[in-house]
């Protein structure tokens, strides 16, 4: 049984047409050809796509907005809306019918409270950080490991599909994983070689890239 965060069998018996010696090869360590030796680092980077850009990195919205999301939109939205009207109550409470002012704190906290719910702390704080690691962070080859598909993509941020993958920065192999809105990366697969950023000063942070398909 596969552990979790550990490479496929696919991905450690991945084979590459040697640019040297042209076999179909395993390969070796140091991303080296297992029959002559030759570099494969150049052949792996063409498998991986474009590395990503220097920071920093200007991101599109699109991109934003695939990581900055409630886990809720729906919740937040009507928390949103309860917020507005509430606010809005209160001046005509104040200047004009007083009885006023009791609903429109109900209707205010009730939206605060949906509003809050629907995207918690440690979500925003989550990705903000995946967004500094898109914009600041240093790239790595990676590879992806897990691939599973959310059922419910509004219970969980707008995500369809969450993607884990390993990636070594100074020798030291780490784990990272990111939620995805976009339907592509169901299809993607375990063992499928990819690019990330992470975090110079904190490794444990870091993001697909790009961050869409």
């Amino acid at each position: 049984m596969q552990r979790h965060g550990q490479p496929t069998r696919e991905s450690v018996d991945a084979r590459l047409v040697c640019p040297t010696c042209a076999h179909v090869v395993l390969v070796g360590p140091e991303e080296r050809c297992a029959e002559c030796g030759g570099s494969l680092t150049e052949v792996l980077r063409a498998a991986r796509g474009v590395p990503p850009p220097l920071p920093p990195r200007a991101l599109t919205r699109a991109q934003r907005q695939a990581v900055w999301r409630p886990a809720s939109s729906s919740r937040h939205a009507l928390g949103t809306f309860l917020l507005t009207v509430g606010v809005l109550m209160v001046p005509v409470a104040v200047a004009y019918l007083r009885p006023l002012g009791v609903p429109a704190a109900i209707l205010g906290g009730l939206g605060m409270v949906l509003r809050r719910t629907a995207w918690p702390r440690a979500l925003r704080h989550e990705q903000r950080q995946r967004l500094r690691a898109l914009r600041w962070g240093l790239p790595a080859a990676a590879e992806l490991t897990r691939v599973e598909r959310d059922f419910v993509p509004s219970v969980k941020a707008g995500s369809v599909a969450r993607l884990a993958y390993v990636f070594t920065v100074h020798g030291e192999l780490l784990h990272g994983d990111m939620p995805s809105p976009h339907a592509l990366d169901v299809q993607r697969r375990p063992g499928e070689r990819i690019w990330v950023v992470y975090l110079p000063e904190d490794p444990r942070v870091s993001a697909l890239w790009p961050p869409g398909p």
